[in-house]
């Protein structure tokens, strides 16, 4: 997300998990044991693991999560997910 400005703004989240510099699978390990311990967080992940770029959308669809944004990390180093739990009425 970007500001009218074109800086790159953090969207709105709950909790961040900063997984720079860890391997896959770990940044998708480490957002599976977050929305274990508090299923309804709206969840920042920040990775420089190429690999997420893949494996966290697939791990969202395979998890019932909703993966509402995508780009670059707020401080320009990696990538930003944004995931939240399943809409209102669907099963997680």
């Amino acid at each position: 997300m970007t500001d009218t400005d074109g800086v790159v703004v953090r969207p709105p989240h709950d909790r961040v998990l900063d997984e720079r510099g860890k391997r896959c699978p770990m940044p998708v390990i480490s957002l599976a044991r977050a929305t274990n311990v508090d299923p309804g967080q709206r969840l920042l992940l920040l990775t420089d693991d190429a690999a997420a770029l893949s494996d966290v959308p697939a791990w969202c669809s395979l998890r019932g999560r909703v993966l509402e944004w995508t780009g670059p990390a707020p401080d320009g180093m990696g990538d930003a997910f944004l995931v939240a739990p399943p809409a209102e009425g669907e099963g997680s």
